[in-house]
C-alpha cells in the first residue's frame, strides 16, 4: 500500500512544462547569439576604421615629409654653377585637388618632382576591382622626360578638395609667395555600413605641412 502511494507521488514533467522549458531556453539561446552577432559586426567596423585609419596616418606623414623637403637644395645653397635641374623650385602649384612642388624628398642628392593629384578612378584598367576615387602620389626625377609612373595612393577618398594653401597667420594663403604651409584633410570610406548610425564607415584626418625651405 505505502509502495503504490510513493509511485503515484513521483510524476514526471508535462508537455506544457517540457514546451515551456524549450521556449525559454530558444529565447536565451536567441538573444546569446543576437549579441554574439552585434559583436562581431562591431568589430568588423573598427577594424575597417583602423585600416582606413592607418592608410591615412602614413599617407599624411609622407606628405610632410615631402613639403618639409620643399625647395632643399635651393639655388643659394649650391651657388652660380648649379644647373636648373639641380635646384629644387619649392611648392610650384597648390589647389584643391592638386599639388606640384620640387625638392630632394628621399635624401639621394637628386631633386625630384612630386605631385599629388586626386584621380576619380574613370578608365581603371585593373586588375582587380576599382579602388578610386584616389589621392595619388607620383615623383619622378627633376627633368625627366614622360609621366611619372612611380606613385602610392589613399584609397576611396570622400570628395573633391584636399589642399589648402595657408599663410603665416594660418589664414588662405592669397598667392604662392605668401604659402608659408600647406593642410591637407583626408576622409576615406569603408566597404562596411555602420548599422549603429545607418551610415557607411568613414575615417577623416587632417595634417599641416611648413615649407621650412620657402
Amino acid at each position: 500500500m505505502n509502495k503504490s502511494k510513493r509511485h503515484s507521488q513521483q510524476r514526471g514533467f508535462t508537455l506544457i512544462e517540457l514546451l515551456l522549458v524549450v521556449l525559454l531556453l530558444s529565447i536565451i539561446v536567441g538573444a546569446v547569439f543576437s549579441q554574439i552577432e552585434r559583436a562581431q559586426v562591431r568589430y568588423r567596423v573598427e577594424d575597417q576604421k583602423v585600416d582606413l585609419t592607418q592608410q591615412e596616418r602614413e599617407f599624411i606623414d609622407q606628405f610632410t615629409r615631402d613639403l618639409h623637403q620643399a625647395g632643399y637644395p635651393s639655388a643659394s645653397m649650391l651657388g652660380p654653377g648649379a644647373t636648373a635641374n639641380q635646384i629644387a623650385a619649392g611648392v610650384l602649384s597648390v589647389s584643391g585637388n592638386d599639388l606640384v612642388m620640387e625638392g630632394d624628398v628621399d635624401g639621394d642628392g637628386v631633386v625630384d618632382r612630386v605631385e599629388y593629384s586626386y584621380f576619380d578612378g574613370s578608365g581603371w584598367a585593373g586588375p582587380g576591382p576599382n579602388p578610386c576615387p584616389c589621392i595619388r602620389r607620383s615623383s619622378q626625377p627633376k627633368g625627366s622626360a614622360g609621366p611619372a609612373t612611380n606613385f602610392t595612393e589613399v584609397q576611396n577618398v570622400v570628395g573633391t578638395s584636399f589642399f589648402a594653401a595657408l599663410n603665416s597667420t594660418g589664414g588662405a594663403a592669397a598667392d604662392l609667395p605668401s604659402t608659408k604651409a600647406v593642410q591637407i584633410t583626408l576622409t576615406t570610406q569603408g566597404t562596411t555600413q555602420d548599422n549603429d548610425v545607418q551610415k557607411s564607415v568613414q575615417v577623416t584626418m587632417t595634417g599641416i605641412a611648413r615649407l621650412v625651405n620657402n
